[in-house]
């Protein structure tokens, strides 16, 4: 049986972020570990309860966190720069590796989902940390992602709103907020699944378009696994196959014919709970058979 520490480590200026970590049965430990890097505003209490159990099952020490600005993290709440989200996952990598007592450094591996994929891709891309990396259904860039959730003149108009929200903090100092989904703008199938309230920086936008992680494929060294689903309506499928052909180490791709955007926190997590295990194992040198 898997249990639970909560702790804080530090990125950025100096700021503390929640993290949780997820630890398995002594008897069943692996010494090995890996970060879960969360999706568009998600909390560690939300989608990484489910996979992180699972993995600490599997004899792995999982580490789930904040973001700085979001959850129980300092920083300024609910501005979300892709960029600073990556600073993040790289800093978590090296708490996981340095300062988790009984976990293996050279036996770190890096999950991401969703908006969180494309933010473990770029942690992939610059840190040596990780010695595999799984992403699902994951945004390879934010520029047509914005493109594809919104129609070409609402794409228009909030991306005037981010410039200008831009232009606002430059001259005032403040943050400007929306909700979500303004950004995201789910089909109703989504809204379900969306159901909190969730505060984000209208510049969020301006950066979404300026974040492109499918330009940085080549440059991970570590071998990734790549979840997709084909009927996806939140990130067209088409990102995790495009970014499967641009990574250059070892890879491979699955694809749910089912299951839209969820399934892999739904009827799918035991599989991408098993082929997870089993990837971060190969490259761990943890395999036995």
């Amino acid at each position: 049986m898997h249990t639970t520490r909560d702790i804080w480590f530090h990125s950025g200026p100096r700021l503390k972020l929640s993290g949780r970590l997820y630890l398995p049965d002594p008897s069943n430990d692996l010494r090995a570990g890996a970060v879960f890097c969360l999706g568009f505003g998600g909390v560690k209490e939300g989608t990484p309860v489910g996979l992180c159990q699972a993995l600490a099952e599997a004899g792995f020490t999982m580490l789930s966190f904040d973001y700085r600005g979001f959850g129980a993290s300092e920083g300024e709440r609910a501005l979300l720069l892709p960029q600073e989200q990556v600073e993040d996952a790289v800093a978590a990598l090296e708490y996981l590796a340095t300062q988790v007592p009984g976990v293996d450094p050279q036996r770190i591996g890096l999950y991401g989902t969703s908006f969180g994929g494309g933010i473990a891709a770029l942690a992939a891309a610059r840190s040596p940390r990780p010695r595999a990396v799984v992403l699902s259904v994951p945004v390879m860039s934010g520029s047509q992602w914005m493109q594809s959730v919104h129609r070409w003149y609402e794409f228009r108009e909030i991306r005037r709103r981010g410039l200008a929200a831009v232009a606002h903090k430059a001259a005032t100092g403040e943050v400007e907020l929306c909700e979500r989904l303004d950004i995201m703008a789910p089909e109703p199938q989504s809204l379900v699944r969306y159901a909190e309230k969730t505060p984000i920086s209208m510049e969020t936008v301006w950066h979404l378009l300026q974040h492109e992680p499918m330009d940085h494929a080549h440059r991970i060294q570590a071998p990734v696994y790549l979840f997709g689903a084909d009927d996806d309506t939140v990130v067209p499928c088409d990102q995790t196959r495009q970014f499967y052909e641009r990574v250059v180490t070892e890879k491979q791709l699955e694809i749910s014919p089912t299951g839209n955007h969820w399934v892999v926190y739904d009827e799918g997590l035991p599989r991408v709970a098993e082929a997870t295990a089993r990837w971060f194992k190969q490259h761990m040198g943890l395999l036995t058979t």
